[in-house]
């Protein structure tokens, strides 16, 4: 059986800390949604388990969800992709498929639902570009944009930011779970430090319970209140 360890970086530097804006808590924000972040590896195993139970969360309560994926990579300029990534440059390339889904999906469900597709061929992740649009276009995305996305300077920007994230948050396992700003869950070769659970249905009364927005919640959410 495949277990990953705990892969770690060096400390990230008060450079980091001083060019990032903001508090972590002020970077979380947007609107009235709850962000959850899941801070992963595109090829890590852990990653897949805990994107897996989320494809059940998202449906769930994708009206008071902001879901942001921040990858776990060492900052690199000379690098292929501005970054090294643990499982090598087809991680990195597969990391920039996932968060460019995340942007270009009409909606957050069926950007989801582009992330199972590529989890559903795990092997192939960042190697094979074929499966990335195929993936793209069966879920509905703008196909035009994700690619411009991938292939230009969008892409690592986007992956750029998310290692900043990550860094700044100082998370180092993948794949682990914040809800509201705050550690919730950690998958690492089996769960730690979930003291809520880790079930879907403990996230999603996570999430409802953080939730403080004008709108009415989803009617899930009335199956949690206390």
């Amino acid at each position: 059986m495949l277990m990953l360890v705990a892969w770690t970086w060096p400390l990230f530097s008060d450079n980091i800390r001083s060019n990032s804006a903001g508090s972590l808590e002020q970077l979380t924000v947007k609107g009235d949604k709850v962000l959850v972040e899941l801070f992963v590896m595109s090829r890590c195993p852990d990653a897949v388990k805990v994107e897996d139970v989320f494809s059940r969360v998202v449906p769930e309560v994708q009206s008071i969800l902001d879901l942001q994926l921040n990858f776990i990579a060492k900052l690199d300029p000379n690098a292929t992709y501005g970054a090294q990534c643990k499982h090598g440059d087809a991680e990195c390339r597969g990391n920039i498929d996932e968060i460019c889904g995340l942007r270009y999906g009409p909606d957050l469900a069926t950007s989801w639902w582009f992330l199972q597709c590529l989890n559903g061929q795990f092997e192939h992740i960042g190697k094979d570009p074929d499966l990335s649009l195929k993936c793209a276009s069966s879920a509905g995305l703008d196909t035009a944009a994700f690619l411009a996305c991938v292939e230009q300077a969008e892409g690592r920007e986007l992956f750029r930011q998310s290692v900043e994230n990550t860094l700044f948050a100082g998370v180092e396992r993948s794949a682990t779970v914040y809800i509201d700003g705050k550690p919730r869950c950690v998958r690492d070769g089996d769960w730690h430090d979930c003291e809520g659970g880790y079930a879907p249905g403990d996230f999603i009364r996570d999430i409802c319970a953080a939730y403080k927005g004008s709108l009415p919640p989803p009617t899930i959410c009335d199956q949690y209140q206390t």
